[in-house]
C-alpha cells in the first residue's frame, strides 16, 4: 500500500489552488536510466499531470482520495512506499521513499573475515555495510569468495543464485559500489553456479 505524506498533499493542493492543475493525478514512474530489476540500482520519476492524462500503459489506484498513475511494474515495486515532498534548496520535489530492506546478518564481532588481507577486508566491510543489506529484501546475498592481486571473486546466494537480473545487480549494483568505494578493484569476476539456483528472486 502506497502512503502520500501530508507534505506531499499539501503540495498537491497548492498547486491546485494556483491552477497548475485542474483535476490533479500523481504519476509514478520508474527513471529510464535505471535497472528496474537491480533493488540497487532503483530511481523514480514523480510528477503531477491531469487525471485525463492517463496512458494505457497505466493504472490508476485511490490513496485516500489521490489519484495515483502507476505501470503495472512499478505498482509491484512501490508496496509500502511513502510519497513525499522535499523542499531543498535548488533540489525541491516528489520523492520515493522505499521501506528500509532488512539488514543482512553480520559477522559476530571480532571475527574475521572468510578471506583475510587489507584489500579482502575492505571489499567485505563494502558487502556487510552497502551491498547486502539492500539485496537482502530480495532474499539474496554475495559473498566474498577469494581476492587475487586486485581481482575479485564473488558468488551469489538465495535470490540472487539463478536470477535472470543477477548480471544487472552484479553490473550495476555490486561492481558498480565496489569501485566508487574501493577504487584499486580489478577484475569481479561471479563464481556462482547459476544454474543451481532454487529460489530465484526473477
Amino acid at each position: 500500500m502506497i502512503q502520500i505524506s501530508q507534505d506531499a498533499r499539501a503540495k498537491i493542493q497548492t498547486l491546485v489552488d494556483a491552477e497548475v492543475v485542474r483535476d490533479p493525478a500523481l504519476r509514478i514512474a520508474l527513471d529510464p536510466a535505471t535497472d528496474a530489476r537491480s533493488p540497487l540500482q532503483r530511481a523514480y520519476v514523480i510528477s503531477l499531470v491531469e487525471r485525463e492524462d492517463k496512458e494505457k500503459t497505466e493504472i490508476a489506484i485511490n490513496v485516500d482520495g489521490i489519484r495515483v498513475l502507476l505501470n503495472l511494474d512499478t505498482s509491484n515495486l512501490l508496496s509500502g512506499a511513502n510519497i513525499d515532498w522535499v523542499q531543498d534548496e535548488g533540489n525541491s520535489g516528489f520523492r520515493v521513499r522505499t521501506p528500509e530492506a532488512p539488514r543482512a546478518p553480520s559477522r559476530p564481532a571480532g571475527s574475521a573475515p572468510a578471506v583475510s588481507g587489507p584489500l579482502a577486508e575492505r571489499v567485505q566491510e563494502v558487502f556487510d555495510e552497502m551491498v547486502n543489506p539492500r539485496i537482502t529484501s530480495h532474499g539474496g546475498a554475495v559473498e566474498l569468495v577469494d581476492v587475487e592481486d586486485d581481482t575479485v571473486y564473488i558468488r551469489m546466494s538465495g535470490g540472487c543464485q539463478g536470477c535472470a537480473a543477477s548480471a544487472a545487480t552484479l553490473r550495476q549494483g555490486i561492481e558498480r559500489t565496489l569501485r566508487e568505494e574501493i577504487p584499486e578493484v580489478g577484475e569481479i569476476v561471479d563464481v556462482t553456479d547459476h544454474a543451481a539456483g532454487a529460489t530465484p528472486y526473477f
